[in-house]
């Protein structure tokens, strides 16, 4: 790694303001029927940043307007995570319930990974 690369590193992880806990699922042993469950694996807390990109809609016409929404989990890029893997995001008070959308992108400083929110809701 390169001295500058470092300096990027540190600057970055002062950013990060929550803590992300990682759930792998893995098949576990079958049951007195012979079926396999995958069984949740828990890795973390990491230190990490969420972030939010919201984009207008570019055209309404006679529809509703609809906005587009993009969140990505920062963090160290020495942690592996797989893609489909839950995230749990605990930050300002709040834990936010996540899954792994895609193939993180890694960088010498950081990862990014695209994130679906997987809360639940009620109505």
């Amino acid at each position: 790694m390169l001295p500058k690369t470092s300096l990027v590193r540190k600057a970055l992880e002062r950013l990060y303001d929550g803590q992300a806990t990682v759930w792998v699922y893995q098949d576990g042993a079958p049951d007195e029927s012979g079926i396999v469950s995958p069984e949740p694996q828990k890795t973390g807390p990491y230190p990490c940043r969420v972030s939010y990109k919201t984009t207008a809609p570019a055209e309404q016409g006679d529809r509703l307007a609809s906005f587009d929404q993009s969140i990505t989990l920062f963090l160290s890029p020495d942690i592996i995570i797989a893609v489909g893997s839950d995230i749990d995001v605990e930050q300002r008070g709040r834990t936010l319930q996540f899954t792994a959308a895609g193939v993180p992108a890694v960088y010498d400083s950081h990862q990014e990974i695209p994130l679906l929110h997987r809360g639940k809701y009620d109505g």
